[in-house]
């Protein structure tokens, strides 16, 4: 097993940009770290494996200097430069950087003028009001650091999933390597897709519990080992990760993934059924496969996603629940940047990486003008992209079609960027909300209602645009959106970003009981993101979404047959 995990890797690395961004080091040089951090993240094999073969610098934006760090970071848990830099400044600065309203200038000046080097330390420093008095700090900015700060400590604790999952797969198939080990699968609320996890656990079917436990502690990747629970051990590896590894009896293994999977109240429910039926704790409990269990109570089995208690046991008994939508399904991706504006890829990159998806398709969404603060493109740029477009949709390959798209700015009364003969020319367009924090839930509901009337907005971009654990939702009045959506045939987004996620489950139900039709899109800003969808189609997942509600799920004919525009 490695020394420490990819994600755990990419966040070292990010600690270090962040630390050098604080400094105030030359942009070139932090930017070279967040890089190699992202395209880390998504790696799929582990980076240990890499280093022993000499080919770290087969993984982009990670050159000799970078991979002589990434070595010592899988045998040490740091690397010289990241122990410099965590010299001069407290990595709790990092925690304080990210609160919106601060950033690493403001961070960098509260820690010399106040001394603050924690969010604690913010937190204090706040409520106090040494903040507000500050010079520089105006009682608006003051008001959004109170409520980052706030929406931050709310999350503190959790995982997001796209940290979460990975480690739990990667962690449940080296333990599959051990000998006498028949099954190990993740379970909980990763198993369940939620945006955010408290833990990470493992379910264990072995011939030796006490064989796993010997492999476990004499792992170097392991920092301790602790057996309080007979029928479990919580393991706290070496890049700071607790994983609690459950054992199960091969015999009743389906009993325990069921148990260990499903919520408090989905797991309830279903000892409610056993009890109606009369079944005894050993005929309901001592199942080999969770076929068995829910055979017993007469129900089909709930994909984990849906197992919330929200109706999938009421369907499961009707034999009514959906086939969900699957990764397997996803055609091609609607939300992607290039070079043109903010991001690292181009649009070849892109293209490129669509077709190792096996994808039919892939959109250029680049930023639209009034968002000039990140390269907006204007009327002669889009000229120019389109004609690459062109260029390579015409270039005689079986490579995946590139659509004309683009990302609109919602502005004042929803008017977007362009006017309509440069909209029309568009295969579709996305509009979002980028602003408006500070707007009550009437006047920036009412602006993205009016975005909806214009007829070539075909999809509204992370509707509600949260991040998590940072920025807390805008105040949208969601069954109102829902509805227009509904009335003027608007697609609305569920963005695949780990820390968006936006539409949120729950949305994307809603949306499905008024017939509105999902675009997934990973708003990649690098090829690596586009590796993200898996985690949008898991919010579909939870949210009852099938193929039929999913536009990347249609080939290139009923994409553009379910645009707004072509019904227009």
């Amino acid at each position: 097993m490695h020394q420490i995990d990819n994600v755990a890797i990419a966040r070292q690395l990010e600690l270090m940009a962040d630390l050098l961004e604080i400094k105030g080091a030359d942009k070139f040089r932090y930017l070279s770290y967040r890089k190699a951090a992202s395209s880390i993240r998504v790696w799929p094999d582990s980076l240990s494996m890499l280093a022993e073969q000499g080919t770290l610098t087969d993984i982009s934006g990670v050159g000799a200097k970078l991979a002589t760090s990434i070595t010592a970071l899988l045998a040490d848990g740091t690397f010289p430069e990241l122990e410099a830099v965590q010299a001069e400044f407290p990595s709790g600065l990092v925690e304080v950087m990210q609160i919106p309203g601060v950033g690493p200038a403001r961070a960098r000046r509260f820690f010399d003028k106040l001394g603050i080097d924690s969010l604690d330390a913010l937190g204090l420093a706040f409520e106090s009001g040494e903040i507000a008095r500050l010079g520089g700090i105006g009682e608006k900015t003051a008001q959004t650091i109170g409520r980052g700060l706030a929406t931050h400590l709310a999350h503190r604790g959790r995982i997001l999933l796209g940290d979460a999952l990975p480690l739990a797969e990667q962690f449940a198939q080296e333990l599959r390597t051990v000998p006498g080990v028949e099954h190990a699968e993740p379970v909980g609320s990763v198993r369940r897709s939620q945006e955010t996890v408290d833990g990470i656990e493992i379910l264990v079917a072995a011939a030796s519990d006490a064989g796993v436990v010997a492999y476990l502690s004499s792992l170097s990747t392991i920092a301790q080992v602790s057996e309080d629970d007979p029928h479990a051990v919580s393991v706290l590896t070496t890049s700071g990760s607790r994983i609690d590894v459950h054992f199960a009896e091969l015999a009743g293994y389906g009993s325990a993934l069921q148990r260990l999977t499903g919520s408090e109240r989905h797991s309830a429910r279903l000892l409610e059924l056993a009890a109606e039926r009369g079944l005894g704790a050993g005929e309901f409990e001592n199942c080999a496969t969770e076929d068995e269990v829910y055979g017993r109570l007469g129900m089909q089995v709930p994909p984990p996603e849906l197992r919330e208690d929200a109706g999938e046991i009421e369907a499961a008994l009707a034999g009514t629940l959906p086939c969900l939508l699957d990764l397997r399904d996803i055609r091609g991706d609607f939300h992607a940047h290039t070079t043109s504006t903010d991001s690292r890829a181009t649009l070849e990159e892109n293209r490129a990486m669509a077709a190792a998806l096996g994808y039919e398709y892939i959109a250029v969404t680049d930023h639209a003008y009034d968002l000039r603060m990140v390269g907006g493109l204007s009327v002669e740029q889009l000229e120019e992209q389109w004609e690459l477009v062109d260029r390579l949709n015409d270039d005689g390959t079986d490579a995946p079609v590139i659509l004309r798209g683009i990302e609109l700015n919602i502005g004042t009364g929803g008017r977007v960027d362009y006017e309509p003969d440069v909209l029309r020319r568009f295969d579709f367009c996305i509009a979002s909300l980028h602003g408006g924090w500070n707007e009550d839930a009437e006047a920036i509901t009412a602006r993205l209602l009016a975005a909806m009337d214009n007829p070539y907005v075909d999809i509204i971009g992370h509707p509600t645009g949260r991040i998590i654990g940072k920025r807390e939702p805008l105040a949208l009045d969601m069954e109102r959106v829902v509805r227009k959506a509904a009335e003027t045939g608007t697609i609305l987004e569920i963005n695949a970003y780990p820390d968006r996620l936006d539409l949120r489950d729950v949305h994307v139900r809603l949306a499905k009981e008024h017939g509105v039709r999902i675009a997934i899109g990973c708003d990649a800003h690098r090829v690596e993101h586009m590796r993200y969808m898996r985690y949008g189609v898991a919010t579909a997942r939870r949210g009852w979404a099938t193929p039929d509600d999913c536009l990347n799920a249609q080939p290139i004919e009923t994409v553009r047959q379910w645009l707004k525009r072509t019904r227009a």
